[in-house]
């Protein structure tokens, strides 16, 4: 009885979780490009419009923080060169690991 208890509670939470997480699959704004923008100081915002990405400006050189996915790289390289005026090739290369 337990065990068919704890099958019944797993197929139900499958049933219920399952099509939750494959919708935050298919998330659009995932990926959709915005341009990116000042937050304070030397940080910027250069990430998508639902997955965060942030870029510190130093004059020894720019570091990107939580690069997403490989597909958002174009998208992360427009914005870095929207708020910075260059890409630094190491940091497409982080980004694509």
């Amino acid at each position: 009885m337990r065990y068919a208890l704890q099958a019944v509670v797993f197929l139900v939470s499958s049933i219920v979780l399952l099509p939750v997480a494959a919708g935050a699959q298919a998330n659009p704004d995932w990926h959709r490009a915005i341009p990116g923008f000042k937050i304070a100081g030397n940080l910027y915002y250069v990430g998508t419009a639902d997955l965060a990405a942030y870029l510190i400006a130093t004059p020894q050189g720019n570091i990107l923080i939580n690069g997403n996915f490989k597909q958002d790289v174009p998208a992360i390289r427009k914005s870095i060169e929207g708020v910075s005026g260059e890409f630094v090739d190491r940091c497409s290369e982080r980004v694509a690991d």
